[in-house]
């Protein structure tokens, strides 16, 4: 092709996106920004994302604590659910008549979120102005694009990294080489070790306590393994599956269809008896 009618073709694709992006959006009002909805995230009780070709998510919220309740039942990721959420209180320079929801890729649309019974369907990302079409009501109205890039791909993405929860606090970690406990308000070592101080040990316990992992997938079907009992302070007891050591640490709750993936160095100091500040985890 020559450069005459390389740059021909080049214009004639580019006359075209303009062209396209006319007839998607129309003058802006000055001045004017248009709300998706009137609801409030902080009042909002139930989430479901639906994708195209996935399985619904559900999320729910109760005593002030969000939940994924389907596909499976699980914590929800707090800041994910935000992320959600930030879609009911959007704001657009332009509000579009959703009469031809084909042109907005709407039908069907990407995805959806219900939120409380209002529906947000998404559509596609305007080439020109990166921004993607969202329906609320009987309207559509373009937004920025981390509004659809927040929805979860699975529902293991809407699950919380913590293995604990906030309200989680142990008060026994049990294995079955040795126990951590607290007992008349000091933490203690079984079988013992003269040189920990009680630093060293909240230090181990809050390590269990505050593990975060690199991700959570749902729970594969595995035969008998080594557990870890951490007993609660509001009485109850969560069992801690080791499915791996390496090349993660893998670790399963009992009441939980999830599995909390770590990085491997993780496994020396969670598995191990706690140690003194300055001497490496695991030596002996």
């Amino acid at each position: 092709m020559s450069r005459a009618a390389w740059l021909n073709t080049a214009l004639a694709a580019a006359v075209l996106a303009l062209g396209a992006f006319l007839y998607l959006m129309p003058a802006k009002e000055a001045g004017i920004e248009h709300s998706l909805s009137a609801l409030k995230p902080q009042e909002a009780l139930s989430l479901r994302v639906e994708r195209a070709g996935a399985v619904p998510v559900v999320l729910e919220k109760k005593q002030d604590a969000w939940f994924v309740t389907s596909p499976f039942t699980a914590r929800a990721d707090d800041g994910r659910v935000q992320q959600l959420l930030a879609i009911v209180q959007a704001r657009s320079s332009y509000r579009l008549p959703a009469d031809d929801r084909a042109r907005f890729g709407l039908e069907p649309p990407q995805a959806r979120i219900v939120v409380d019974g209002h529906v947000f369907s998404f559509g596609l990302v305007n080439e020109i102005t990166r921004e993607q079409y969202v329906m609320s009501g009987d309207a559509v109205y373009p937004v920025h694009p981390r509004y659809g890039m927040a929805l979860p791909a699975t529902a293991a993405d809407a699950a919380s990294r913590q293995l604990f929860a906030s309200q989680e606090v142990p008060v026994r970690i049990e294995s079955r080489h040795f126990t951590v406990a607290q007992q008349d308000g000091k933490w203690v070592l079984t079988p013992g070790a003269a040189d920990l101080s009680q630093d060293d040990l909240i230090r181990w316990v809050d390590e269990w306590r505050l593990a975060s992992a690199l991700r959570v997938e749902a729970r594969s079907a595995t035969g008998k393994r080594e557990e870890i009992r951490v007993q609660l302070k509001s009485g109850s007891t969560v069992t801690i599956g080791i499915v791996a050591r390496a090349p993660e640490l893998v670790l399963a709750r009992s009441d939980e269809k999830l599995q909390y993936y770590f990085r491997a160095e993780l496994a020396k100091r969670l598995l191990s008896p706690p140690t003194t500040r300055d001497e490496p985890a695991g030596k002996k």
